[in-house]
């Protein structure tokens, strides 16, 4: 018999035994009070400690099974884990490992430098290859899951119809297995999959149209309108230009810069070129509108001008490889930063209802008297948002930061289920190299995996107490 079960057995024979002579010495019970005696066996801790401590105890002792099954599968395999991560040997037993002291760090450390895994042992490698890997999907998992909560939280805070419905719409996803997420998105992007099958279908039917006589007339005209109206209402929405039409007008001057291939016509191998000059353009035009410079009406000016150019120039069938469509393997086709894509697509589209939740409570945890004060002196939305929506959210999401890294950081499910840590080791995460290191490979090694794991806690930490410290920094100073 193990000291587990020792210890169980023990704990038994005291809960039954000593609480039936404790309750029979201390009340008096009929032969129909059967069923009173059972359940006050069961309360029997409760009251005990209450005969020891009086009331003041009765707390912990309410709490204390809580605390014990808590500290059994927390705390005592945190300990173990340190204590095997100095350890050696192939058993799984504790008992059986021989003590190595740090030599599974030095080995995770053998490297001529840590910033290129290659230079490192095999240990090393798997480590820090995935460590790397980790960072950098969490560097664009963190900004773009908060953000998308954040604004989500917004949308579903205003007063609309079918506001329940939306709320539930988006946290229906948590709610799912990771392993039925998995499968749902794995069928979406096979190479025979829902996506390519959409993809394709909608370029035959690009194909045909763009076959068609006056489709580049049509689509010029239909852009250059959709260009007037935009800025049109950037100069006329009220006394100040209108950042929100600025947008618009903005997004549709990218995309005419990206279709006409300005800089490629002049630098065949600029490759993107056109599409980030024109991303630039329209970001300044954007500033100019929101800070109400007095210079936008002639900047405005000035880029309707260029765009008449290109639309004069445009031909949309010779700029377009309207080919037949190739389906793509978007999971598995290295060097194309898909599968990082649709693994941090994916892990935000599963989990931003939850932090949408924690967010929504702190919107609605925002006194109204406030909005209502601004709304009466004319304030715009946008300040809103900057000078009392954001400054009374920041506790809010202040947890949301951290729980959302904290999570990325051990993202394991959706990377193993969907890529395999592939194409090649792409997208092999640190927590799937500790997997593989201690349980999916033929002769595992405990002792390594389990100071991956170490080494990994401490990279977590240090983040989520920068991160506290930084916000703490900042809170203490606006005050």
């Amino acid at each position: 018999m193990n000291p587990a079960s020792i210890l169980v057995m023990v704990f038994g024979i005291f809960w039954v035994g000593y609480g039936s002579v404790w309750l029979l010495r201390n009340r008096s019970y009929r032969l129909d009070q059967t069923p009173r005696f059972l359940m006050d066996l069961v309360g029997f801790p409760v009251e005990f400690v209450q005969s020891l401590q009086g009331r003041n105890g009765v707390p912990y002792a309410l709490l204390m099974p809580n605390l014990v099954i808590f500290g059994l599968f927390t705390f005592v395999p945190v300990l173990l884990n340190f204590w095997v991560s100095m350890t050696g040997g192939p058993s799984i037993n504790i008992f059986e490992r021989p003590f190595t002291g740090l030599e599974n760090f030095s080995k995770i450390f053998d490297c001529e430098t840590i910033f290129t895994p290659k230079t490192c042992s095999n240990e090393g490698y798997a480590f820090w290859g995935g460590m790397f890997n980790t960072l950098f999907y969490v560097a664009i998992q963190v900004p773009v899951l908060c953000v998308v909560s954040l604004f989500t939280a917004l949308v579903v805070n205003k007063s609309m119809f079918g506001r329940g419905f939306w709320r539930a719409m988006y946290f229906y996803p948590v709610m799912l297995s990771p392993v039925v997420i998995a499968n749902i998105w794995s069928w979406m992007l096979d190479r025979q999959g829902a996506l390519n099958a959409a993809l394709d279908s909608t370029t035959q039917a690009t194909v045909t149209l763009s076959g068609t006589t006056y489709f580049d007339l049509t689509m010029t005209v239909i852009l250059g309108v959709i260009l007037l109206v935009a800025s049109e209402r950037t100069l006329r929405a009220g006394k100040e230009t209108s950042a929100a039409w600025a947008l618009v007008f903005g997004i549709f001057f990218t995309a005419l810069f990206a279709w006409s291939n300005v800089v490629e016509a002049v630098l065949p191998s600029a490759g993107w070129a056109s599409v980030w000059l024109g991303l630039v353009l329209s970001c300044g035009l954007v500033w100019l509108a929101s800070t109400g410079n007095s210079y936008i009406r002639y900047a405005l000016i000035a880029y309707c001008i260029v765009a008449a150019g290109l639309l004069l120039t445009i031909q949309f069938d010779a700029v377009f490889d309207f080919g037949r469509f190739r389906p793509v393997n978007w999971l598995v086709t290295p060097n194309t930063g898909w599968p990082m894509f649709w693994l941090i697509f994916v892990y935000s589209w599963s989990n931003m209802g939850f932090y949408m939740l924690i967010l929504l409570a702190g919107l609605q945890a925002i006194p109204p008297d406030l909005y209502e004060a601004a709304r009466m002196d004319a304030t715009k939305p946008a300040r809103i948002f900057a000078r009392i929506t954001m400054p009374l959210l920041v506790p809010t999401m202040l947890v949301v930061v951290v729980l959302v890294l904290i999570r990325s950081f051990q993202m394991f499910d959706e990377a193993y289920l969907l890529t395999g840590g592939g194409p090649g080791s792409e997208t092999r995460m640190v927590v799937q190299n500790i997997f593989d290191t201690g349980f999916g490979q033929t002769n595992p090694d405990y002792g390594i995996a389990s100071a991956m794991s170490i080494l990994m806690a401490l990279v977590i930490a240090v983040f989520a107490f920068a991160q506290l410290y930084v916000s703490r920094n900042g809170s203490e100073t606006d005050r």
